[in-house]
């Protein structure tokens, strides 16, 4: 009788392992999902606002790629408003025509394509650029100093749009603190019903356990009736 009972809660022990591991196995892959999809977008971000603060004069980039915003449809059809397209760090002196580049002009980043390359009285190269859809070159020569590096043929459709909405307040509130509340209210709900299937577990061990004691105590007395 006694190993019958030890028997008992060992199937028990053993059930409440498997659905642990369920447990956890559910609850992790939530986590790493959520992580894959949130910490490369806050470090990213975190490293293009410390390089925004750090280089006020440069577009901020991680490892030599700077991500820009297009707002005019001064190159399209090659690029379209909107869209989020990479422009890669390059040596601002080894340009030529007809490459893409990206550079500074009045505080902010313009993307054209350089039509000639010249030299100016002092010397120093000069780059003219157009845009694709413009009919005229841009008035002022391109420095080197202003650029800030070329187009690496990356584009990513209509992105720029929902980059800039998000940082809208409507946006920040979407993107950002909805995700936000809703992973912590995850968490919360996900901690509460461990904490309660801990608390089932334990429950049934200590009836497993009074029940054994139980048969214990009955053993014990038969031996002792004459």
């Amino acid at each position: 009788m006694k190993g019958s009972a030890s028997q008992v809660r060992r199937v028990s022990n053993r059930g409440s392992s498997r659905g642990r591991a369920r447990g956890i196995s559910a609850s992790s892959i939530v986590g790493l999902v959520l992580c894959i999809v949130f910490v490369p977008v806050i470090l990213v971000n975190a490293a293009l606002i410390a390089g925004s603060f750090l280089h006020p004069d440069e577009l901020p980039g991680v490892f030599g790629v700077k991500p820009a915003v297009v707002l005019s449809g001064s190159m399209e059809p090659t690029i379209q408003t909107g869209d989020l397209i990479a422009v890669t760090d390059c040596d601002p002196t080894a340009l030529h025509e007809g490459d893409v580049v990206c550079y500074l002009s009045s505080g902010k980043a313009i993307t054209h394509r350089i039509a000639s390359v010249t030299a100016g009285e002092d010397g120093q190269l000069r780059y003219v650029t157009q845009g694709d859809a413009n009919n005229a070159a841009d008035r002022l020569p391109v420095t080197v100093d202003q650029v800030q590096g070329v187009w690496n043929g990356m584009r990513l459709p209509g992105v720029g749009n929902a980059i800039l909405f998000m940082q809208t307040p409507a946006g920040m509130v979407l993107f950002i603190v909805c995700p936000l509340a809703l992973f912590f209210a995850w968490d919360v709900w996900r901690r509460r019903r461990l904490d309660k299937a801990e608390e089932a577990r334990t429950a049934q061990l200590e009836r497993e356990l009074a029940a054994l004691r139980e048969e214990r105590a009955f053993g014990r007395r038969g031996v002792d009736e004459p």
